[in-house]
């Protein structure tokens, strides 16, 4: 449940929706009972939705999990598994 309401956050059209798509979906966790994934989710907003800073057109690379596409930006090395 908390994967599937968190996807809805970035399959938002504008940097408008998306924050109140992630206000939205950090109220439906609190009252469904996952409060502490709420409480996560809200605390580190600004750094997950930074990416709305940017042109729309920019997204899809910016947002990446790919552990390669986060290395290859910010230059952080990830340990890999053995």
């Amino acid at each position: 449940m908390v994967s599937a309401l968190l996807r809805t956050v970035f399959e938002q059209p504008d940097a408008a929706s998306t924050w109140a798509q992630h206000t939205r979906v950090v109220d439906q966790l609190h009252t469904s009972g996952f409060a502490d994934a709420a409480e996560m989710l809200a605390d580190v907003a600004d750094e997950l939705l930074a990416f709305t800073a940017f042109p729309v057109e920019h997204w899809r690379q910016i947002r990446s999990n790919n552990p390669l596409s986060v290395n290859r930006l910010t230059g952080v090395q990830f340990a890999q598994a053995a």
